[in-house]
């Protein structure tokens, strides 16, 4: 016989209350139809695209996920800026073939603005990995702010403000709209809600309800007229744009370069950056860190100074050599998987969902994330400040060491967002991709591939951050010292969606590629011809085919921005 179940009547009546109250209901959505260029962006190369669009007189709108512009340089936590740092030499003799540092870091083969701002600058943090190393609101409001407001009446930012859905026309395959959700903080949420990782708050930034944290707008970009549809640019972090439209696009590792197959859950780890300050005298009551195992110096294990030269390898402020009170340091430490170890790097999970469940979740969007992963970053990055500052050598008391949240402007301590070495990345017009055999050669060569239709210029050396537990291909294995490079106006384009364009790491390329391709330099270069290819697209009513058989009108309008030619210093010609 069976029996009911008698419940207590508080918890009927907690029952009844919760039917009963009304569930936070979606804002709802405002139509934008002034704006001919849209941005889905948060990297580097977003804003430089944002500037170019703006300048070349379209009407623009940038969607930034964070409150500070500027990617990999401000928000996703690398204001140590990454350049070409390596030569060709011959194996036999070790003379020096061609100078690929000199040469990509001659003023007339950076882009103008961002040479200037740089140049401003200089390296305070007196960091040895480059030239310039700094705090990054020094950049931000000394530069990029200034230049973005003089753009007002053509460029809007709209801060704090995630993509959520693109709709596509099925029949021109192009994208009629994108939804997009800005959250303003409440009065009462400290820190501008960057109080709280980003894990813990991603799911609420992507729901278009109302929180007790933040209050939301639906924001939805579409054209003004059919005839006429807008141009969205993909420059997100996360290849967010490329999924939800449905465009082709490539994931992970492939087995061969040009390949379509991929493994799609396997691809560079993610770093969580974070600044370290050093105290004249102790600091009482540091907080409780994680303990996390595989903590250590990783390649430098075996250096008697290891841990001076890692904390003055991205240091953002420091007025002597060695370390010191007053020093500001980044830290931004790889894992090195031979010795089992290593710093904030993490290479135990691959942020990104498969495709398959990718796919699944555009029906509510929430970035395309493993939010699993981005816990065990942030949980890492936290652990490896505490083994660091409590490594610290004699003379040094760990206790002078704290973290400096006011540097990245979060409260938690860490970036706003962590930093992505390779994301979501577009299949080019007629299925192009560039390939890491693009980008390298003999030294008699000069430079990589000279396409008809080169754009921007790069110059790094391909670069992997491994994942723990996933088998690479042996052509990811082997050194590619690259050649000063092309990028071509098909890498920013996308074979299924006529009015979109990339830049950045969502360009159309290998995934060994895009490990040469990622660095600030090369994300600021290829955002400008994106944001000119975009202006003209919209001016002209091109699609982005379109734009490609038109490449030499774009180049001229390029060249006003950035260089798209390499010039050779005499200082670094070769005998």
């Amino acid at each position: 016989m069976r029996h009911a179940v008698i419940q207590p009547a508080w918890l009927v009546g907690l029952a009844v209350a919760l039917m009963v109250r009304p569930m936070p209901a979606a804002a709802p959505t405002e139509v934008l139809t002034q704006f001919e260029v849209v941005i889905a962006g948060g990297s580097t190369a977003a804003i430089a695209a944002a500037f170019t669009a703006a300048e070349e007189g379209a009407k623009t709108a940038l969607l930034e996920p964070t409150d500070w512009i500027g990617g990999q340089l401000t928000s996703s936590g690398v204001p140590a800026v990454d350049e070409a740092w390596h030569k060709l030499t011959d194996p036999d003799t070790g003379e020096v073939l061609l100078d690929v540092a000199r040469v990509a870091r001659d003023p007339a083969n950076m882009t103008p603005f961002f040479r200037e701002a740089l140049a401003k600058i200089g390296n305070p943090g007196r960091g040895w990995v480059s030239r310039y190393c700094f705090e990054p609101r020094v950049l931000l409001e000394g530069c990029l702010e200034p230049r973005e407001r003089s753009l007002s009446g053509k460029l809007t930012v709209f801060r704090n403000t995630v993509v959520k859905r693109a709709s596509v026309d099925p029949e021109s395959g192009q994208i009629t709209s994108l939804t997009a959700i800005e959250r303003t903080p409440r009065p009462s949420t400290p820190d501008g809600g960057y109080d709280r990782l980003p894990s813990q708050d991603l799911a609420d930034w992507y729901s278009e309800k109302d929180s007790p944290r933040f209050a939301k707008r639906v924001l939805r970009f579409t054209a003004a007229s059919a005839q006429k549809p807008a141009v969205f640019v993909d420059a997100t972090e996360w290849g967010e744009l490329l999924a939800l439209s449905g465009a082709p696009y490539l994931q992970g590792t492939e087995a061969e370069e040009g390949e379509t197959a991929s493994n799609d859950r396997c691809g560079q780890a993610i770093t969580y950056g974070f600044v370290q300050e050093m105290h004249a005298a102790p600091v009482a009551k540091h907080p409780t860190m994680p303990k996390i195992d595989n903590l250590g110096l990783g390649a430098y294990r075996d250096k008697p100074d290891a841990w001076e030269r890692i904390w003055t390898y991205r240091r953002l402020r420091g007025a002597q050599d060695k370390p010191s009170p007053g020093d500001l340091t980044l830290q931004n430490w790889g894992y090195e998987g031979s010795a089992g170890e290593g710093g904030n790097d993490y290479p135990f999970g691959y942020v990104f969902l498969s495709k398959a469940d990718t796919a699944r979740q555009t029906a509510d969007w929430r970035g395309g994330v493993d939010t699993n992963v981005l816990a065990a970053a942030e949980q890492r990055a936290l652990a490896w400040h505490e083994w660091f500052r409590n490594a610290a050598p004699e003379g040094i008391d760990p206790d002078q060491i704290t973290l400096a949240p006011q540097v990245f402007g979060a409260a938690h301590g860490l970036a706003k967002l962590p930093y992505i070495r390779d994301t979501r990345r577009s299949v080019g017009v007629d299925g192009f991709v560039l390939r890491v055999s693009d980008l390298i050669g003999p030294a008699s060569q000069q430079t990589g591939t000279r396409f008809p239709d080169r754009v921007a210029l790069g110059a790094y050396a391909a670069d992997i951050h491994p994942l723990v537990g996933c088998s690479y291909p042996a052509s990811l294995e082997v050194n590619h010292p690259t050649l000063p490079f092309y990028i071509p106006l098909r890498s920013l384009t996308n074979d299924g969606r006529g009015n979109l364009l990339v830049a950045g790491k969502t360009m159309a390329q290998t995934f060994l590629a895009n490990s040469a391709t990622r660095l600030h330099p090369i994300e600021w270069s290829s955002g400008c011809a994106a944001g000119v290819a975009a202006a003209m697209m919209a001016e002209h009513g091109w699609s982005s085919r379109e734009a490609v058989a038109k490449a030499e009108r774009v180049q001229l309008r390029v060249r006003r921005h950035t260089p798209i030619e390499w010039k050779r210093p005499r200082a670094a010609a070769n005998k």
